[in-house]
């Protein structure tokens, strides 16, 4: 009866390890996928208006907020 119990309890550690990873792994596919839209979108708007920088200065700071997600999540990518 204690091997059944003990067994239980490794099997509920390693679903919640299991589960952490993949929110992990989740997250981090987040990072890389909004930091690679916003550079897009501000690579866009730059080339449509490379005489006004000011107009592309929003999705500048939604680049630069992403690529601070990407580099705290996904350090390895």
């Amino acid at each position: 009866m204690r091997y059944l119990i003990l067994i239980a309890g490794l099997a509920a550690l390693a679903a919640c390890n299991s589960a952490s990873n993949a929110r992990k792994e989740a997250d981090q596919e987040y990072a890389v996928g909004s930091y690679e839209q916003s550079m897009k979108a501000y690579q866009l708007c730059a080339e449509q208006n490379p005489g006004n920088p000011e107009k592309c200065s929003a999705l500048s700071r939604v680049m630069d907020a992403d690529r601070k997600r990407y580099d705290k999540e996904a350090p390895g990518f």
